[in-house]
């Protein structure tokens, strides 16, 4: 599978959307950073994977196949209770989803970061 270049665009949206959860901080220019954005949501840490896909998601399990670089990256912060890892994907037509990637399997999530 080839790499294209970072979805500008849209860490840009996700950026402003994750911005109402707490101060962000781009880190998508950030070499082998585990994450395009590092999210302060009061006391908890969120690494944040953008990507871009072509049709919505209907089974997390599918973020595993399609992403499976994205989520190993991510996999490799350490888990802790102040820690949380997460991918956010935007279709072309502009809908966003968002999935939590847990030690225990990958969850879809709310906007908030709520199940």
């Amino acid at each position: 599978m080839t790499h294209g270049p970072k979805p500008r665009k849209a860490i840009d949206e996700a950026w402003e959307i994750a911005s109402r959860r707490g101060p962000v901080l781009d880190t998508s220019a950030m070499p082998r950073f585990p994450g395009d954005l590092l999210l302060f949501a009061g006391t908890l840490i969120v690494f944040i994977k953008v990507k871009r896909i072509r049709t919505r998601m209907t089974e997390p399990w599918e973020i595993d196949r399609l992403f499976r670089e994205a989520v190993r990256e991510l996999r490799a912060v350490p888990v802790h209770p102040a820690v949380c890892r997460e991918i956010h994907v935007l279709a072309p037509w502009g809908a966003w989803q968002y999935f939590r990637i847990d030690p225990e399997g990958i969850v879809e999530v709310r906007r908030n970061g709520l199940p």
